[in-house]
């Protein structure tokens, strides 16, 4: 029988706290903004348990048998994980619930080989911050990135150990040594914060290693203090003080921002080392975790983590039509139901099998493999961002700028016209075409009303259309580059966007609690816009920025602004009137400003104040200012189009609440947006346009 160390509850009701507080951080539940502090308590946890077992085990027999270790975390961790990835790659090809998911395939065959955190970090996301992500549909392997870090753990630590304990014998020196390694990951965390910045500060297993060490370090300590004197009973005393502690860095850490993405987790961590001492001796907080419900809760808390997340991504507002405490009690309801019913009739029987290591080993490569060849067989590549449109399609659209033929018209304009919608795709003659099938309405929308305008003459040659901007830019203008290489005809176009970029280049903006300047965005117009509209002459080149102009900025020698003070507004209208006269300069034969609909952020916590109206009328108003000053600008009323059709509040339109869909974004083109286009290259008066 293998050594093994006595059990305590009072653990497992250290689990149950720690996961039900990340349960309700990723419910929105608020007094939980900082509830991602369980993860770095599971840290610290996993690794005093692991490191107890080792350090047993050679005191027991003299050595560690690693085969005998990594057979049983295969069979403890593998099942359930594989059970959960398999799931979701079936899902992934069956139905539509993760269609919007920006690399699905990358996120699956990085959580099967245990570097889930090293992807999401090479990725364009970010962890602390929602919004410059921008994301369409949140990843359901998400949180498979602490369980990266804590499987990279396995690999080395027990080999470390190993390795120290046949060299060194004496337990002070040992200690000593685990210490120093303890101390050196815990000083490397805000050494990464800072030059590497807040993501791998919370992603990379440099910067997190250090909470499952003083775990570790830990179990050495009290390994060798119980065997000399035993732990003195005023331990007790730090339990109710580390959990308290604990309880208010998960009240008040805040969701984006904050002391967790610079560094300051080892201090969490110091702070949960407390607990684990406190509980080792008799206490009222110890028997309190040792309470059957915490504890049954924390006995399957591995799979309880597992599989939260992927159901609370697909049971959302929009499939159940529940919000609220409702919603949460649903998805609370599943999560509990799915992870008894795994470990009771997966995880255990599989867990407690007298099974071969040979035979344990042979299993985990073939679920690895398999798992693995299906992600890379079954799960769909998509378009990455929901928004981005497909190299065929931006091929078949791109602008040919070596056609010299002027702009102009080639038959004179006809007198009025009714402009209905959808059924039919203004063309450039006076007259309307068919248009093959029309862009889908979406369910529950109302249509934008019929307007009357004077129609447009056909013209020379297509209109050259630039869309320029953020990732909301960037959506609108696939619409754009499909409209435009369906009808080649009408319309060439492209687009050049920046994500988490606005036309704002200076100063440091705030989100969340973090004060910073725009990483990528200076100097991104001279670099990749000015270039564009000079090779490609456009005859009009889109602008449009969805929030990033109007969050919290400060300036040099100013205190932290907002868009209603008089400064704030002074140095945008500076960087907006260069924008303007760079592109012009730069060849563009007009620019128009898109005004776009007001975010209306449903899925996420607004740290920014980017859905209040007052704010994006500072831009509005600035757009009109800039047009009255320069006949070469126009402006185009897109907020005031949707608004009328009731599309800017239809989830189905954008369903992120900011991204309008590639269907949405081609049906806009065609009723509305094209057709106004070419009335401001042509100087035209448009319905949704103001006047030239």
């Amino acid at each position: 029988m293998r050594p093994t160390i006595a059990y305590q509850p009072a653990l497992d009701g250290v689990r149950a706290l720690a996961v039900l507080a990340v349960l309700l951080f990723h419910g929105g539940v608020w007094g939980f903004s900082g509830g991602y502090l369980g993860v770095s308590v599971f840290f610290t946890l996993s690794g005093y348990l692991i490191t107890s077992l080792l350090v047993h085990e050679h005191d027991a027999t003299g050595r560690i048998d690693l085969g005998t270790f990594y057979a049983r975390r295969l069979r403890r961790l593998l099942p359930a994980s594989a059970l959960c990835l398999a799931a979701i790659v079936v899902a992934a090809r069956v139905t539509d619930w993760f269609d919007r998911v920006e690399a699905l395939r990358s996120h699956v065959l990085g959580s099967v080989l245990q570097v889930a955190n090293w992807v999401f970090l090479a990725g364009d996301g970010s962890y602390q911050n929602l919004l410059a992500q921008e994301a369409g549909a949140a990843s359901p392997l998400e949180h498979f990135w602490s369980l990266a870090i804590e499987e990279q753990f396995y690999w080395v630590w027990p080999p470390f150990i190993t390795l120290l304990f046949a060299r060194v014998a004496a337990r002070r020196r040992r200690l000593a040594v685990v210490a120093s390694v303890t101390a050196v990951a815990l000083l490397s965390a805000p050494l990464i914060a800072a030059v590497w910045g807040p993501d791998a500060a919370y992603w990379s297993t440099p910067a997190r290693i250090g909470e499952i060490l003083v775990g570790a370090w830990l179990a050495v300590a009290l390994r060798y203090r119980r065997s000399e004197r035993g732990l003195d009973q005023r331990w007790a005393y730090a339990a109710p003080a580390a959990l308290v502690l604990l309880g208010v860095g998960v009240a008040t850490f805040p969701a984006a921002g904050g002391p967790a993405y610079h560094g300051a987790l080892p201090l969490v961590a110091l702070v949960s080392g407390a607990l684990l001492v406190g509980l080792q001796v008799d206490g009222p907080v110890q028997r309190a975790l040792g309470w059957r419900p915490l504890v049954g809760l924390g006995k399957i808390s591995y799979g309880v983590y597992l599989f939260h997340w992927p159901l609370y991504v697909v049971l959302d507002e929009g499939r159940t039509g529940l919000d609220g405490v409702a919603l949460l009690a649903v998805r609370l309801g599943a999560t509990l139901a799915l992870s008894v019913v795994s470990y009771r009739l997966f995880e255990a029987p599989i867990r407690h099998a007298s099974v071969p290591r040979i035979a344990t080993f042979g299993a985990a490569v073939a679920a690895t493999a398999a798992v693995s060849v299906a992600a890379w067989a079954l799960v769909p590549l998509g378009l990455g961002e929901y928004w981005n449109v497909d190299a065929g399609t931006a091929e078949a659209a791109a602008i040919n700028p070596d056609d010299d033929t002027p702009l102009t018209p080639i038959t004179p304009a006809p007198t009025t016209t009714t402009s209905a919608v959808p059924t039919s795709t203004p063309n450039t003659a006076g007259t309307t075409e068919p248009a093959g099938p029309a862009p889908t309405v979406p369910p529950g929308t109302t249509e934008p009303p019929a307007t009357t305008v004077p129609p447009l003459p056909a013209l020379a040659r297509p209109l050259r259309v630039l869309v320029v901007g953020d990732s909301t830019a960037r959506a609108l203008g696939t619409g754009v580059v499909t409209w435009a290489a369906a009808h080649p005809e009408l319309a060439q176009a492209e687009v050049v966007a920046a994500p988490g970029c606005g036309f704002v280049e200076s100063g440091e903006r705030r989100i969340g609690d973090s004060i910073e300047p725009p990483v990528g965005c200076q100097g991104w117009v001279a670099a990749q816009v000015l270039p564009e509209v000079a090779a490609l002459k456009p005859d009009v080149v889109v602008a449009m920025v969805s929030s990033w102009d109007i969050v919290d900025r400060r300036w040099e020698g100013e205190a932290m602004l907002t868009p209603a003070d008089p400064e704030f507004a002074a140095h945008v209208r500076a960087d907006y009137t260069r924008f303007v006269d760079e592109v012009l300069a730069a060849g563009a034969g007009g620019l128009a400003f898109v005004r776009h609909p007001v975010p209306n952020v449903w899925w996420l916590d607004d740290f920014t104040g980017q859905s209040d109206p007052a704010r994006h009328e500072l831009i509005y108003d600035l757009y009109a200012e800039l047009s009255a000053e320069r006949p070469q600008v126009r402006v185009v009323d897109l907020a005031g189009w949707m608004a009328a059709g009731r599309l800017d509040v239809d989830e189905a339109v954008r369903p992120d609440g900011i991204h309008l869909t590639p269907e949405a974004a081609e049906r806009v083109t065609a009723d509305v947006l094209g057709d106004e286009l070419v009335r401001v290259a042509l100087g035209l008066a448009g319905t949704w346009t103001d006047a030239p």
